[in-house]
């Protein structure tokens, strides 16, 4: 992770300027009167800076957290720090309850600090979000396009930030054929149109949960790792009645994936039946690798249900009222 936290002098406002090559999702926290509130998401283009507060930015401790959007490949790459504050999943959100998350732990990001000082502070700051490539806003823009067009299939060369031959030749290739231009000039029409293609390819890839049944499921997951480490189990996704998550991204690659859940009733919890597999689990948020002894690691242990895609790039694993009434599995 690298950041840069500059003063500004042109007026009095708390910016994001994104100066990597990934789109973002950016979030800030500051505390109001008394009380600590998180906003967000802001959507910054590679090379895009953006006011995210108007009033002036006064001595204090600010939180600030960036996550790459979820159209690109690889890992999920994140600007965060070490402490945990609640975000709304999927929507813009302005929080004033920091215990809205309490009971979903997947509802907290990790913010990192952000401390200005009384001889620093003119009224405005600005939080700069950069990669290892140290690029300027103009080469942020273009490395931005070339990992956009990348993840859509299209080859335009390295990320380096330049304009070259290839990049010109990939650009002008995807305008022609969306229909906006044969040109090869960049600008933020085909930057929103290549970050809602790649957004909308990786929503048709990974491994879902949805929730069937007329109570909250808490769920878990075990997906390998590598030959040598194993599987790895993590949860918990708490999904509402007919709600689902995705708890995998990317193309499904491997042979077997095994699922876990618990359904919250009124007087007791009831596991998901059928599980073949254990894996380790915990009473709060876990991820655990296989590797591990269970209680010995202070883990518990459960039966996971074994599924298998079959070369499938996506799929969904829906918990049923049946599948936790160990009579009905099965039928």
């Amino acid at each position: 992770m690298a950041t840069g936290l500059l003063g500004g002098t042109a007026s009095a406002e708390y910016s994001f300027c994104n100066k990597s090559s990934y789109a973002l999702s950016a979030a800030l926290g500051y505390v109001d009167e008394g009380r600590l509130i998180t906003r967000g998401w802001w959507r910054l283009r590679a090379g895009e800076c953006k006011r995210v507060m108007t009033e002036p930015v006064r001595p204090g401790r600010y939180f600030v957290y960036a996550e790459a959007i979820p159209g690109h490949k690889g890992p999920l790459r994140t600007w965060s720090g070490d402490t945990p504050l609640c975000v709304q999943n999927d929507s813009l959100f302005t929080l004033r309850d920091q215990d809205v998350c309490s009971d979903d732990p997947r509802r907290q990001r990790d913010f990192f600090a952000v401390d200005v000082a009384e001889a620093d502070s003119d009224g405005s700051w600005t939080t700069e979000f950069s990669d290892e490539n140290n690029f300027t806003i103009f080469s942020a823009e273009v490395a931005g396009v070339q990992r956009l067009l990348q993840d859509v299939g299209q080859d335009a060369g390295a990320i380096d930030g330049y304009l070259g031959r290839g990049t010109r030749a990939a650009l002008s290739a995807y305008r022609e054929k969306k229909g906006l231009g044969s040109s090869n000039l960049v600008n933020d029409t085909v930057i929103d149109a290549l970050i809602a293609d790649a957004n909308g390819r990786d929503a048709q890839l990974g491994f879902f949960f949805c929730n069937e049944t007329l109570l909250p499921v808490w769920a878990a997951f075990a997906q390998p790792l590598d030959e040598e480490t194993g599987y790895r189990s993590s949860g918990w996704w708490r999904l509402d009645s007919q709600q689902c998550a995705k708890v995998r991204r990317g193309a499904l690659t491997d042979d077997a994936y095994y699922v876990y859940g618990v359904m919250e009733a009124e007087e007791a919890s009831i596991p998901l039946a059928g599980g073949d597999t254990e894996f380790c689990v915990s009473a709060v948020q876990f991820d655990a690798g296989s590797d591990v002894a269970c209680e010995e690691a202070g883990y518990e242990t459960a039966s996971f249900r074994r599924i298998e895609p079959g070369g499938e790039s996506a799929w969904t694993f829906q918990f049923t009222p049946e599948q936790f009434n160990p009579e009905l599995v099965g039928r």
